[in-house]
């Protein structure tokens, strides 16, 4: 019977706090302050023409929004599934919460949300070239060739302003007293005009009145992009921020090399936690060796504030050059070092970059068109493989997601135009 009573009230409280919580967003009558009905949109408003993906909470589209005083404009739709749980719906609806507080020219902006009926959708601005990794994986065979320089795509100023977008998005959210935690070139996206937005705000948190966030509960976070004070005592700071910003500065000029190539989630998380750092890029020049020295700095207080990386990459607006001594083969299969911590709290629940880059894993994993050597996969037993990034895969269920892998692209090349829609996903 005490068993009963316990659960009931852990039940109730629990309950209370979701009620609460969707009275802010304005999901339920008597909202606050901070809901978002005046970003609601009528669901005649918002058409949906292309699938990009599914997500871990419904299906993400492309499509078309009407805006008052605008038209119609291209958005991407992100959904959730019907019958979601109340918890779901406010999983879901807390990156739009986040976003509608920002107004920057490298943030992905929030065109709205639609939230009566079924299905939910958040609706954002669309980015032609989706993620800014995948922009440049499906660009280092141009980079390799000797009149790069000539290509706006990959010349030394298109890197650098890229670069610049990304920390100039990041002062945005230092000045507004917020860390993304998540700071990766997966989460940045390209628009038409090759402009880079900060994306993907599940994982931002407010800092309020102190200068930092502190995790405390368990979850999954990117340890390769994360500074050792996170890994070690769960605080999240700019300066936080600007440590994986470092990581992403690696990811430009290495052309979306995996960070801490060939080793484990958990060699990697030892290694940071040991003061350890990525190696310098060979060819850097010195004012960019400088700066990632900076960026790596064991204190955070040496680090440099994202507004003091504006002003070193706006000066010096030639400074990224490509180093593309990690071969393809070794870049393009890989997981997202994302590893459970005993101190975080919710994963990135939705991420819009996130289903574009697993559908691209399962494709590179055709064994039609993949030759696993032995550089990417090494037996350990009769019975268990290695992949070099970390994944363990026992032998009998490693063919059973070929099997499974191989029928879903023969599904989709039945319906090319889910796979690859004709115009690119956010």
């Amino acid at each position: 019977m005490a068993g009963i009573i316990f659960y009931k009230r852990r039940y109730e409280k629990r309950m209370k706090i979701t009620e609460a919580r969707m009275k802010e967003l304005g999901l339920m009558a008597n909202s606050g302050p901070f809901a978002l009905d005046e970003w609601e949109m009528p669901r005649d408003h918002i058409v949906i023409n292309r699938k990009l993906g599914e997500g871990a909470f419904g299906t993400v589209y492309g499509g078309e929004a009407h805006i008052k005083d605008k038209g119609w404009i291209a958005v991407a739709v992100k959904t959730l599934k019907n019958g979601a749980k109340p918890e779901e719906k406010l999983d879901f609806l807390s990156e739009a919460e986040v976003m509608k507080q920002f107004d920057h020219v490298n943030i992905v902006k929030l065109v709205g949300v639609c939230t009566m009926g079924e299905p939910v959708y958040t609706v954002m601005e669309f980015m032609l070239y989706g993620d800014l990794k995948t922009y440049l994986l499906s660009r280092r065979s141009i980079a390799a060739q000797k009149d790069r320089m000539n290509n706006d795509e990959v010349s030394d100023k298109r890197l650098t302003n890229m670069a610049l977008d990304i920390a100039r998005g990041l002062s945005y959210l230092a000045d507004k007293k917020f860390v993304h935690r998540d700071l990766a070139c997966r989460n940045c996206l390209v628009n038409i005009s090759r402009s880079v937005k900060i994306a993907d705000f599940g994982m931002c948190r407010a800092m309020y009145d102190s200068d930092y966030y502190r995790y405390n509960k368990k979850g999954m976070l990117p340890v390769r992009w994360m500074a050792p004070e996170s890994l070690i005592d769960g605080l999240f700071t700019p300066p936080s921020d600007v440590w994986s910003y470092g990581v992403v500065l690696y990811e430009i000029i290495t052309f979306a090399s995996v960070p801490y190539q060939g080793l484990s989630n958990n060699q990697v998380l030892e290694h940071i936690k040991n003061f350890n750092t990525l190696p310098i890029p060979k060819g850097s020049k010195l004012e960019l060796t400088a700066l990632l020295q900076k960026c790596w700095s064991r204190s955070p207080q040496d680090r440099p504030q994202a507004v003091e990386i504006v002003e070193i990459l706006a000066q010096n607006p030639e400074l990224i050059s490509p180093c593309l001594d990690v071969p393809t083969s070794s870049v393009e299969i890989m997981d997202t070092g994302t590893l459970e911590l005993p101190m975080q709290d919710r994963t990135r629940g939705h991420s819009l970059s996130a289903v574009w880059q697993s559908r691209r894993n399962m494709a590179s994993l055709d064994l039609t068109d993949t030759e696993l050597d032995s550089h990417q996969i090494s037996m350990n037993s009769h019975e268990n493989l290695i992949l070099k990034h970390g994944f363990k895969f026992n032998k009998k269920t490693l063919h059973e997601s070929f099997r499974r892998i191989k029928k879903e692209l023969n599904k989709d090349k039945k319906e090319p135009s889910d796979f690859f829609p004709q115009i690119t996903y956010l």
